[in-house]
């Protein structure tokens, strides 16, 4: 289903351990188990949650929450051009705007899924990795393992996260 909708998940973990085979790099898998990951998100999603999700509905165009120039440019889009809307969505900026509503309606689940681990990741980071390191990581978390690393780093702590 993904991958008719443009994405393909889980491309890039792949496309890193090959180069990281191919170049001899070491691994590190710096994110929680995904067990307990669902653990959390069990333990954080009530039925008022579900209602709301099941009911919130969605009418083709952009919501509220894009803020106004992303909903331009989605609304302007053909409700046919799946391609380019999937596109449009692969960008910080959009990721941003979709983290910040789902904090918004969902705060519980946005901690299991995206802060907690943001904490964990940024710390394997700070203690597993010397020197230059590169990590793939969701884009979703880019945001807060910037911040959390900056934090522990200092204003000049050198990271450049890209999409």
């Amino acid at each position: 289903m993904f991958r008719l909708t443009g994405l393909d998940p889980g491309l890039e973990f792949k496309v890193a351990l090959e180069e990281a085979d191919r170049t001899g790099a070491r691994v590190v898998h710096g994110d929680r188990a995904q067990e307990l990951t669902l653990r959390r998100l069990r333990e954080a999603i009530t039925m008022a949650d579900v209602m709301k999700y099941a009911t919130s509905g969605w009418d083709g165009k952009a919501a509220d929450w894009m803020g106004p120039d992303l909903t331009r440019t989605f609304d302007a889009l053909r409700w046919d051009e799946h391609e380019a809307r999937m596109e449009l969505m692969k960008t910080r900026r959009a990721v941003r705007a979709l983290t910040g509503h789902m904090r918004d309606e969902f705060p519980k689940v946005t901690t299991a899924l995206l802060d907690e681990r943001d904490d964990i990741m940024t710390e394997a980071l700070l203690n597993t990795c010397e020197g230059r390191t590169v990590a793939v990581v969701g884009m979703a978390h880019m945001d807060g393992i910037e911040r959390r690393w900056r934090e522990a780093q200092g204003e000049d702590g050198s990271v450049s996260l890209t999409s």
